[in-house]
């Protein structure tokens, strides 16, 4: 990713000379080292489009010879990116609002006690330009990625209306435009409401004609999910022509394919370290706009202090502090997912017992007010990672804690056995508990159940559980019942050697 980039050009629309004279020193307050082109009149705004010298317009709007609105037009049919703000002391509200639509960045009052916000509306609207810059690499990237990968994406209603298609799946399908894509979709891949009953989610691989010169397999994955009040259905189509002939040529090419698997799965390796590197991408790159709202907010409330704040400007305050706050919540958690795919392995012997120690004492200041009743048992020693197996215990007994504090009396046991060459440890509390129906949902990542929304958590720390687990060749699983509690097990290999 590009660091930002530093605003350095304006171009300063105005037939107004002393106009153009106070513009330019509150330019010049903000940013001493910028470069300011002035234009006069259609030829000036010309000749810069000519030069494409600027990074940025301030315009007005009553000019000699147009409108603010007709350079607003001329910028955006120039360049649909490039920010512009409209610094004037005429115009309505209407033109306003017909400004915004039309591409419009801020609208800043031209008066001498409204010249300090010009400045500050440059740096606003510079700082939103450069995110949405960031945006559309991010989404550049994602879309290069999900290409290599050969993924088309779709977006249907559930009549099998195709309302969204990726370029990736246009390509996948061998057709040239969308309309196409969705005659193919209705004749060969949407499902009927029996064929998918009530599911959540399915999955299905079918041999479909007249995709390129041969018939091809197709995997498709689908959920259902509702968007502005309507349920649609969100997928993703996979070629898998290649898989199938393989396992069909694996009778026979057994010492060929062995080689071909091995380049492939190579190239499937390379393009998931990319992937995590997306994602720890888009997690890193998300703290800067978070911080700033966080920032502007702190600046506004000590902007409001000196007056009396009413009670619902306040609220709105505080819930944009709470939402930043739980935003970074969820980044912290989602680099932590990412490290954890990534982090070394250092195997030693581990003291179960030492590590519940530790974790126990982090918990205290959560707990010093409350009533628990712990029973831990003396736990058997495993060979692992002991940073990534913290983990685990801080999850768990964490989670364990939070879902006991309704009770008055919460009772949390922790123990361990040996059982076909595994070691085995549990947890178990009288907390809320939950659905056992609802278990395969608990370690996906963003899962939340219906019965503890009310608590905090980002839906990720089960997740990351479950994948350092998967690195020691272990497993986990739960079982629960709603307002009766919850025991969660993990299995590691009892073995004198690494995974």
């Amino acid at each position: 990713m590009e660091p930002e980039q530093e605003l350095s050009k304006i171009l300063l629309i105005d037939d107004n000379p002393n106009d153009r004279l106070l513009a330019v020193r509150e330019l010049k307050r903000e940013f001493p080292q910028i470069t300011i082109r002035e234009a006069v009149d259609w030829s000036g705004i010309e000749q810069a489009f000519d030069d494409d010298d600027f990074d940025f317009v301030v315009t007005d709007y009553e000019l000699n010879w147009a409108t603010g609105l007709d350079v607003l037009r001329s910028v955006k049919s120039h360049d649909p990116m490039r920010p512009i703000i409209m610094f004037t002391n005429s115009g309505t509200q209407e033109i306003a609002v017909e400004a915004m639509k039309a591409g419009l960045d801020d609208y800043v009052i031209k008066s001498p006690k409204h010249f300090m916000r010009l400045r500050q509306a440059v740096r606003s609207v510079w700082k939103n330009a450069q995110i949405r810059r960031k945006a559309r690499e991010l989404e550049f990237r994602l879309r290069f990625l999900l290409n290599e990968l050969n993924v088309g994406v779709f977006r249907s209603t559930l009549d099998g209306q195709l309302i969204e298609a990726s370029d990736g799946l246009l390509d996948l399908l061998s057709v040239q435009s969308f309309s196409d894509a969705q005659q193919f979709f209705r004749q060969h891949l949407a499902l009927s409401q029996a064929e998918r009953g009530d599911q959540q989610q399915w999955h299905r691989e079918i041999r479909v004609d007249g995709v390129g010169d041969r018939p091809c397999w197709l995997q498709i994955s689908e959920t259902r999910v509702t968007f502005n009040g309507k349920t649609l259905i969100d997928g993703l189509i996979t070629d898998i022509t290649e898989q199938r002939e393989t396992a069909e040529e694996l009778r026979s090419l057994n010492q060929t394919l062995e080689e071909r698997v091995h380049q492939r799965t190579a190239r499937l390796e390379l393009l998931n370290k990319e992937l995590e590197m997306f994602a720890f991408s888009v997690s890193h790159d998300l703290r800067a706009p978070i911080r700033q709202i966080d920032g502007f907010v702190e600046l506004l409330l000590q902007r409001l202090e000196p007056t009396n704040i009413d009670d619902t400007t306040r609220h709105y305050l505080d819930v944009l502090n709470e939402l930043t706050d739980r935003s970074g919540h969820l980044i912290d958690d989602l680099l932590q997912f990412s490290r954890t795919g990534r982090a070394e392995m250092k195997y030693t012997p581990v003291n179960m017992d030492q590590l519940i120690r530790e974790v126990r004492r982090q918990l205290e200041p959560q707990i010093n007010d409350r009533t628990i009743d712990w029973q831990i048992d003396s736990l058997l020693e495993v060979k692992g990672d002991r940073n990534l197996l913290r983990q685990v215990w801080q999850n768990l007994i964490g989670n364990a804690v939070k879902y006991t504090r309704s009770r008055d009396r919460a009772k949390i046991t922790i123990g361990s056995t040996r059982e076909n060459g595994e070691t085995i440890f549990f947890i178990s509390d009288n907390g809320i508990g939950f659905d056992q129906n609802d278990a395969q949902y608990l370690f996906g990542v963003f899962q939340r159940l219906p019965n503890a929304e009310e608590f905090e958590g980002t839906g990720i720390g089960l997740a990351n559980v479950k994948r350092i687990l998967y690195r020691h060749k272990g497993r986990i699983w739960a079982e629960g019942k709603i307002n009766e509690g919850a025991t969660f097990y993990f299995a590691i290999p009892s073995r004198e050697d690494e995974p």
